[in-house]
């Protein structure tokens, strides 16, 4: 369990101001700066851009100030006897580039607030939030390969769902991303949790529920505009899918009049 001690959130200090101090037996800190920051690593203060985390443990020395002017951050000091984060697990120590700082900052806020309300469950919730924490942190400090590709397959993503009429084969999107089909189809999986094929099948379905509730075009002209050159072979995917016919579908979740 997590015993948080404090829990400061956007705290700005003047110009000037250095942290410089051992922390006692039993106290972990992690910190969030918003503003770059001169941290010590190794005996040396080094510069780390704005939106580095960093996470201390007990009788290690915490040393940072601002790059210049202000600093400001966001620190959670806490006592913890959880087994799962250990040293191999996180970091302790070493500053981390930490993307997605909005989204990441408001688990943090809510961990500060469950321990100002101090409401029955603030034990439990508050675990479950600094799993959470832990579970980025360990992350972005040893990011999976695909996320070094994650702009290339979010466009491919997004062509898919854009252009399910096109003949995506593998061949075709591991040329678009210019990898090999191999080394696609695991960097795909590893970021979308899905296979390409699989993927550009949801994005067919997507768009035939679409055109069956929204148009009246015959299942054979949904099934050309969802890249099927086969209607029968489309209805069998369909059904698959869905559980129920494209007719049966158009049925049930038909919304007044269509479009033409």
């Amino acid at each position: 369990m997590f015993k948080i001690l404090y829990a400061v959130m956007t705290e700005q200090m003047p110009e000037g101001f250095e942290d410089n101090l051992v922390f006692a037996e039993g106290e972990y800190e992690i910190i969030l700066f918003e503003t770059a920051a001169m941290i010590e690593v190794e005996g040396e203060l080094r510069a780390y851009p704005p939106h580095t985390g960093i996470i201390y443990k007990p009788g290690q020395r915490v040393h940072y100030k601002a790059e210049s002017g202000a600093l400001i951050y966001t620190w959670i000091r806490f006592d913890c006897d959880e087994p799962l984060f250990v040293e191999g697990y996180v970091p302790f120590g070493v500053p981390i580039y930490c993307e997605n700082y909005d989204y990441f900052l408001k688990y943090w806020q809510m961990v500060a607030c469950e321990n100002f309300w101090h409401r029955q469950s603030e034990e439990h919730i508050i675990t479950e939030l600094m799993h959470i924490i832990f579970h980025w942190f360990h992350d972005y400090a040893f990011p999976t390969e695909s996320s070094r590709y994650q702009n290339v397959l979010e466009s491919l993503r997004g062509d898919i769902y854009a252009h399910p009429e096109y003949d995506w084969t593998l061949e075709r999107m591991a040329e678009q991303v210019n990898m090999s089909t191999r080394s696609l189809q695991k960097l795909y999986k590893d970021f979308a949790h899905i296979s390409c094929i699989a993927e550009v099948i949801e994005s067919r379905m997507t768009r035939a529920k679409m055109l069956l509730v929204q148009t009246r075009y015959d299942i054979g002209e949904i099934s050309e505009r969802c890249g099927y050159n086969n209607v029968e072979h489309f209805c069998r995917q369909f059904k698959r899918h869905e559980g129920v016919s494209p007719s049966v579908y158009r049925k049930e979740h038909k919304i007044g009049a269509v479009r033409q």
